[in-house]
């Protein structure tokens, strides 16, 4: 995991002072101390242009057993992930970087299948500035301790798609739930928008017309401006390159003072239909994205001055 100026090494001498900084006295030289005042200091050391440190938290309960998810992740500009999983072309691709410890005692396999569920649905499906980073990277650990190490023994089994698909599906919509709110947290340095495309052909058509609309320079001054240009949107989803043809028809006229307002308010949707796309389609899929702000010019302006 990396982040910075892209091409400038890191100052390892000031990592390792820090981390021997944030060590515990009871522990050998490099173990981190595991209080609260400690992740949020880690979660501040990789912040580069973000204005605040950002950590989550939740349990869950499965089959009877209480689990705890906590993560914490950086990010504010050059934000555009399309991570994929091990497997992909490439590997794991740092401006977006994300850590996720669960104590659910689920099998590696699994716990790769359900990362990438969940980061297709909340890490890939934001936007700051439409702007890739070299190696954004999420990594998720499970440990299993969750379970207790006399019951995963003998009553409590490892939670496997293959062994145990419903406590799988489980798992990982709540490991999904949680990266949304680790996301959101990202989104929220700039003022929330969430993008719904809906009636799709495809899942993949509606994340297309999603990130074209929330990668829409035009949209997010749009968004800043509280103006309710609502050309910008159609024209931006008209671009999207989509599996079957849309149909152009014809405006069906809005509210524009009624929109501007709604413009103004801290978090708002935008739900763009794409009426099946003549072929019956319900897929749906969110974007989370924010505006355009002179802020966002001026601290990606002096980024190295």
């Amino acid at each position: 995991m990396s982040t910075g100026v892209i091409g400038v090494n890191l100052p390892i001498s000031k990592i390792l002072a820090a981390i021997q900084a944030q060590s515990s006295p009871s522990s050998p030289s490099y173990a981190l101390s595991s209080t609260p005042a400690a992740s949020e200091a880690a979660a501040r050391a990789f912040m580069t242009t973000g204005t605040f440190p950002k950590l989550c938290a939740r349990s869950f309960t499965l089959k009877g057993n209480t689990y705890r998810m906590a993560g914490m992740d950086k990010g504010a500009g050059m934000i555009h992930p399309r991570m994929a999983g091990l497997d992909a072309l490439g590997g794991l691709h740092a401006t977006l970087l994300g850590l996720i410890l669960t104590d659910a005692p689920v099998s590696p396999r699994s716990l790769q299948g359900a990362l990438t569920y969940a980061v297709d649905r909340s890490f890939n499906s934001i936007s700051i500035d439409g702007d890739m980073s070299t190696n954004d990277t999420i990594i998720a650990l499970a440990n299993g301790a969750g379970a207790g190490v006399e019951e995963k023994s003998t009553t409590v089994k490892d939670i496997d798609e293959e062994t145990d698909p419903d406590a799988y599906c489980v798992f990982r919509d709540e490991l999904t739930e949680f990266a949304i709110d680790l996301v959101k947290l990202v989104v929220r340095d700039g003022e929330d928008a969430t993008k719904f495309v809906e009636n799709a052909a495809s899942h993949t058509d509606a994340h297309r017309a999603a990130s074209t609309v929330s990668t829409s320079a035009l949209v997010k001054t749009a968004l800043y401006g509280e103006d309710a240009n609502w050309g910008r949107i159609l024209s931006s989803t008209g671009s999207t390159p989509l599996s079957t043809p849309l149909d152009p028809s014809r405006p069906a006229g809005a509210d524009e003072a009624r929109a501007s307002e709604i413009l103004g308010g801290d978090e708002f949707a935008i739900v763009v239909d794409l009426g099946g796309q003549g072929v019956g389609g319900k897929e749906l899929a969110k974007y989370w994205t924010c505006d355009f702000s002179y802020e966002y010019v001026r601290i990606n302006g002096d980024y190295r001055t």
